[in-house]
Parts: C-alpha cells; sequence; structure tokens
C-alpha cells in the first residue's frame, strides 16, 4: 500500500459508508484502479474510499487493475450546488474575478447561475500548477460540507433557481502525475476517469487480501475468476 498514491482528497462520510459496506460484504466489490508513475509507484484513478477503506481496516495490500495511460481519458466534473452566504462571503487574495473569459490564461474554476449569467475566476500573480489546484481548495471547501451534485455534461438553461455550476481548470495527465510527485491532492471530486477494459464485479473476498491469503489461494481465485470474464464492447449500464 505504501506505493500506492493518491491524487485527491476524500470525503470523510463517504469513507465511513464504503468501509461500513465492505466490512458487511467481506469483499471487495472492484478492484482499485491504478496508472503506474513510475517503477515503483501507482497512482489511484478509481477507488480512493475503497483504498482508505481496507488501510484503516489494517490490510497491508490490496487488489488493483494497473491500466495504461493510453486506456484512460481525464476529464473534470463539475459542481451543481446551491448559491447561499458562503458565496457570499467567498474571498481569495490570489483570485481575480471578470464578467469575460480571457483568451490569454485558464481560469481557475468559473461559476454560472440560473440566469446563465458566468463569473470567470482567474489567478492574480503566480500561474503555476500548485496556484490553481489551492484556489480549487479555497473554493470547494466553502460549500463541501453541504450537498452537491457532480456532473459531466449539464446545459445552462438546467440551471434553475438557487443553483450554480462550478467548472475547474481543466488538468492534463501530465499535470495531474506532476501534482502527485510533489505530494499534492485534488480537492475531492473534480476528475473524471474514462477507463476501457476495466475489470468490475470481481467480488474479491478479503480473506485473500489477509497474510493467510497470499499465494497459492489468491492464485487459484484469479484462475477462477479468468474462467468467468465477460468483454462486453459496446456501452452498457450497470445498476450498483
Amino acid at each position: 500500500m505504501d506505493n500506492i498514491k493518491m491524487h485527491e482528497n476524500f470525503q470523510p462520510t463517504r469513507l465511513e459508508k464504503t468501509m461500513s459496506a465492505i466490512l458487511n460484504d467481506r469483499m471487495l466489490i472492484n478492484p482499485i484502479i491504478t496508472t503506474r508513475i513510475n517503477e515503483q509507484e501507482y497512482m489511484i484513478i478509481d477507488g480512493v474510499h475503497r483504498f482508505l477503506s481496507l488501510k484503516e481496516l489494517g490490510f497491508k495490500v490490496v487488489a488493483c487493475q494497473i491500466v495504461e495511460e493510453r486506456d484512460v481519458e481525464l476529464n473534470m466534473w463539475s459542481h451543481l450546488v446551491k448559491a447561499g452566504e458562503w458565496l457570499k462571503g467567498y474571498a481569495d487574495k490570489n483570485v481575480i474575478v471578470t464578467g469575460k473569459e480571457l483568451s490569454t490564461q485558464k481560469y481557475a474554476f468559473k461559476i454560472t447561475d440560473s440566469k446563465q449569467e458566468s463569473f470567470y475566476y482567474y489567478l492574480n500573480d503566480d500561474h503555476n500548477l500548485m496556484s490553481y489546484v489551492n484556489a480549487m481548495h479555497n473554493i470547494v471547501a466553502k460549500y463541501s460540507c453541504k450537498p452537491f451534485l457532480r456532473v459531466s455534461e449539464l446545459n445552462e438553461s438546467e440551471i434553475i433557481g438557487e443553483d450554480i455550476l462550478v467548472d475547474f481548470y481543466s488538468f492534463s495527465m501530465g499535470e495531474i502525475n506532476k501534482l502527485v510527485s510533489r505530494r499534492g491532492q485534488l480537492p475531492t471530486g473534480v476528475t473524471h476517469f474514462s477507463i476501457s477494459n476495466r475489470l468490475l464485479n470481481l467480488k474479491i473476498p478479503l480473506e485473500y487480501l489477509e497474510p493467510d491469503g497470499y499465494g497459492h489461494s489468491w492464485l487459484d481465485f484469479l484462475v477462477n475468476i479468468q474462467q468467468k470474464l465477460r468483454y462486453y464492447p459496446e456501452s452498457v449500464y450497470i445498476c450498483e
């Protein structure tokens, strides 16, 4: 587990629910998805809460699927959240806001309201990677304790009432890897990875992740799984 790194933060309430589900099921339904950073280290692109749950439960190893970066498409979630006092009181000396998008600079984040008015938040001076990350942390921290929805695509006409839509700076995989190498993390729930050829519903019993389950028992499980794998080349919907 020490060789597995996280690129994003976690939600305490979601961690509690995930840990409880793993304990009740006594299995890991889906493996943690990782990409390789270097010869010894890996980065989680899906499964942060599963990973931390197992770590909190005392496990020293975890089942991962290692995927190649060419099989990964990185997008950013947008957050649909209620406006309120948190927005009125938002202030960041390192960020300036404008009603127009600048062609010479990437915004740290953008806020659009139900009137289809957009406000762009740009870094004031320092435009390095960590400055973008810090600006994102500052705005998400203002509303992360409140309910919000992660959305991948939303027409601005669908923003109604007191809802606002928060769009974020779009990172590349290279920037994510650089962030992890500097021990930095993004706010929870802002990255969205589309992964080709991922393994789902393996239902790995926890006993195989315990010291006594290493070796032949784990290998026997893998052989059994390989006999049951099905590949769906078309898009599918999964109800979890």
